[in-house]
C-alpha cells in the first residue's frame, strides 16, 4: 500500500480498522507520504487553499503520530516520505488498484474528481514513475523521528 495525501484525517479514521488488518497480515508494506512540516512555504501555500487552513498543520502532525503509531505496533511504514512540494493530487495505492484524487486550484470548497485506475494502465505507469521521483525528492525518516520534525516545525 502507498499513501499520499496532506492528512486524509477522515479517510484515515474510516478505514483504520481495514488499515489494521491489512498491516497484520505478512508480506504487506505500506509506504506513506506527507507533507514536510519544517516547510515553511509550503505549510503557508496549504494553509491558505484550504478551508482549514489554520488546521493544517495540526491535522498533519496528526497523521505523522497515527504512522509513527502503526509502525510501532505493526513494523510498517520503515519510514515516511516527507514532500515539500504543492501536491496536485493525492494517491492510495493497492496492490494493482489505485485511487487518484485531484485537488482544486481554489480554495472553496467542492465536490473533487477521484479515479479508479490499473496499475498497468498508462495512469498507472505514470504514477509508479511519480512515486519513484518522490523518493528523490522527499525527506525520508523513521516513524521515532517524526517526533522531532513536528517539535521542530511548532513556531
Amino acid at each position: 500500500m502507498a499513501l499520499y495525501f496532506i492528512h486524509s484525517r477522515r479517510w484515515r479514521e474510516n478505514h483504520d480498522a481495514a488499515i489494521k488488518a491489512f498491516l497484520g497480515r505478512v508480506g504487506t508494506t505500506l509506504e506513506a507520504f506527507l507533507p514536510d512540516l519544517e516547510s515553511h512555504e509550503l505549510m503557508f501555500s496549504l494553509g491558505k487553499h484550504f478551508e482549514d487552513g489554520p488546521l493544517i498543520p495540526a491535522l498533519v502532525a496528526d497523521a505523522y503520530r497515527y504512522f509513527a503509531r502503526l509502525a510501532r505496533d505493526y513494523g510498517k511504514p520503515a519510514h515516511v516520505w516527507l514532500f515539500g512540494r504543492y501536491p496536485t493530487y493525492s494517491f492510495y495505492k493497492f496492490d494493482e488498484r489505485a485511487v487518484i484524487a485531484l485537488y482544486s486550484n481554489t480554495s472553496a470548497k467542492k465536490e473533487l474528481p477521484a479515479f479508479e485506475i490499473t496499475t498497468n494502465s498508462f495512469l498507472g505507469t505514470f504514477l509508479a514513475a511519480d512515486t519513484e521521483d518522490l523518493k528523490k525528492e522527499c525527506r525520508k525518516r523513521a516513524p521515532p523521528d517524526l517526533e522531532a520534525v513536528i517539535g521542530n516545525a511548532t513556531p
